[in-house]
C-alpha cells in the first residue's frame, strides 16, 4: 500500500496499477480512492492509474490543508514518481482540485476530466448554480451532531430514486460498508475548503482538452451550471447521463468507461 509523506506532513495514499501513460484519479468528499475500482480495473490494462486518497479520508492522514497546499503535495509526489505528463479525471472535490493543479502547474497536463464538478460549489449573487450556503452550514451542523451516520445519508442523497432502488446500487452499498468513514475533521474543514474557494477565473484559463461528464439529475451541479460550463469552454466535450445523480461512474461504469476512453484516445 503506497504512501508518501509530503511537505505539509500528509501521509498520502494512493493506489497504483498498470503501465503506460499515467492516468490520475481524485475522488470527491466523503468517499476515498477506492470509488474508482472499475476504473482502475478497466483502464490499468492500458495505462499506468493512480487513484489517491485526500487527506483524511481512506488510508491518507490528516492535518488542516488547503486546496493550494494539497495541490502543491501532489506535484510533489508526482515529481517523486517521476511522472511528467498525465491525464487528470476529478470528481466533485477532486475536479477542484484538478483545477487548482493546472492552476500552478499547467505544463504537466496532457488531458481533464471533470465529473460532477464546477470551479465554485456554492451560489453567490453573480454565481447562481452549485449549493445554498445555508445547505452547508446545516450539513456541517448534522456532521457535527450525527457522525458517522450523516456520511452515509449524504452519500445515499447523491444517487436518484431510480438509481438507489437498482442492483447495482445494492452492489455499491456492499462495497460501500467496507470503506473506511473520512474523519470527521477533514470533512468539516473541507466542506468550508467547498464554501470558500473560487477557482473560475483559473477554469478559463484551462487550455488543455477537457471532458466533463454529469449526471443529469445532480443536484449540486446541476444542469444549468453545465450550460456555464459550456458558455466559458465552448471547445469542451460534454457528456450527460440520464438518470444519474453525482456519481455517473459508480451507476453507469461501462458507459462512463466507453466515454473516457474515447475522449482520451482523441488527438
Amino acid at each position: 500500500m503506497p504512501h508518501v509523506k509530503s511537505k505539509s506532513g500528509i501521509n498520502w495514499h494512493y493506489e497504483t496499477k498498470g503501465q503506460g501513460e499515467p492516468l490520475i484519479f481524485l475522488h470527491g468528499w466523503s468517499v476515498d480512492g477506492r470509488i474508482w475500482r472499475q476504473q482502475v480495473k478497466y483502464f490499468s490494462k492500458n495505462f499506468v492509474v493512480y487513484s489517491f486518497d485526500l487527506p483524511g479520508h481512506g488510508q491518507s492522514s490528516w492535518g488542516e490543508i488547503s486546496l493550494t497546499d494539497m495541490a502543491r503535495d501532489l506535484i510533489h509526489i508526482f515529481d517523486t514518481l517521476e511522472l511528467k505528463k498525465v491525464n487528470i479525471i476529478g470528481s466533485s472535490l477532486g475536479g477542484l482540485l484538478s483545477i487548482k493543479l493546472f492552476e500552478l502547474d499547467s505544463s504537466r497536463f496532457r488531458k481533464m476530466i471533470l465529473v460532477g464538478s464546477l470551479p465554485k460549489f456554492v451560489q453567490s449573487p453573480d454565481y447562481p448554480f452549485g449549493l445554498e450556503m445555508p445547505y452547508i452550514l446545516k450539513l456541517a451542523g448534522m456532521l457535527k451532531s450525527d457522525y458517522p451516520s450523516m456520511v452515509q445519508i449524504f452519500f445515499r442523497s447523491l444517487f436518484t430514486p431510480k438509481e438507489r432502488s437498482s442492483r447495482r446500487f445494492k452492489w455499491i452499498q456492499r462495497f460501500r460498508q467496507l470503506d473506511r468513514v473520512p474523519q470527521k475533521e477533514a470533512l468539516l474543514y473541507l466542506l468550508d475548503t467547498l464554501k470558500e474557494e473560487d477557482l473560475r477565473e483559473s477554469f478559463k484559463k484551462i487550455s488543455i482538452p477537457l471532458q466533463v461528464v454529469n449526471g443529469a439529475e445532480d443536484y449540486i451541479c446541476s444542469l444549468q451550471s453545465i450550460d456555464y460550463l459550456k458558455q466559458h469552454k465552448p471547445q469542451a466535450r460534454i457528456n450527460i447521463f440520464e438518470h444519474c445523480g453525482h456519481f455517473p461512474f459508480l451507476s453507469k461504469p461501462y458507459e462512463f468507461n466507453a466515454v473516457l476512453e474515447s475522449f482520451l484516445k482523441e488527438n
